[in-house]
């Protein structure tokens, strides 16, 4: 399918169906802003009054998981703590933490189950029971996050800014990062090498 088809398609999508809470946003050439540059953005909400999601492949290199939370180590605490990347979720209250995780873990009054597969806890309990082995299946830990005001995502999609997929919790949490941006292309059937800042334009 010819790329600019596919962005049209999805623009459609967007005026008949309204907003997209629970999906993954992909960049386009289109964004110049290098901390959005080749970025997939779980949205957490998104409705009349903005939208709010995550950066989820983007890794933190010179942060660890141990410089959020300072627990007691063990070997099996260093283990996992290896195991888990800490992530640019994006440019807002960047100092703040927030744990994108699977349902089957929930802290009560606290998660925020988003949908049937993704929950969101803030919690330093949550961080703590990951050290201990006790923490969700799959996570996903994130310092600040991505908004936009009313109005302005939608904009953003119209103009070819954003393409849209559906969020599949295996691409979510896959471990290989790098990954993500071409797998989201791939579900669109588009080919990375072929994805110039042309694309969607008439």
């Amino acid at each position: 399918m010819p790329e600019s088809k596919i962005l049209s398609d999805y623009a459609d999508r967007k005026i008949i169906n309204g907003f997209f809470k629970g999906s993954l946003l992909v960049s386009t050439p289109d964004i110049l802003d290098p901390r959005f540059s080749r970025s997939v953005i779980y949205l957490i909400s998104h409705n009349e009054k903005g939208a709010m999601g995550f950066i989820i492949n983007k890794p933190i290199d010179d942060i660890q998981l141990s410089d959020i939370i300072k627990i007691e180590k063990s070997n099996k605490n260093l283990a996992i703590q290896k195991k888990h990347t800490v992530f640019f979720g994006g440019p807002v209250e960047f100092k703040s933490g927030f744990l994108l995780h699977s349902t089957e873990y929930e802290i009560k009054n606290t998660s925020l189950r988003i949908d049937d597969n993704f929950c969101l806890t803030n919690d330093t309990k949550a961080l703590a029971d990951i050290f201990e082995g006790n923490g969700p299946v799959s996570s996903l830990f994130m310092l600040g996050y991505a908004g936009w005001y009313p109005g302005q995502l939608e904009k953003e999609i119209m103009e070819d800014s954003w393409l849209v997929v559906n969020a599949d919790p295996k691409l979510v949490f896959n471990k290989n990062h790098s990954q993500k941006y071409n797998l989201c292309l791939k579900l669109l059937g588009i080919e990375n090498a072929y994805f110039s800042s042309d694309c969607g334009k008439a």
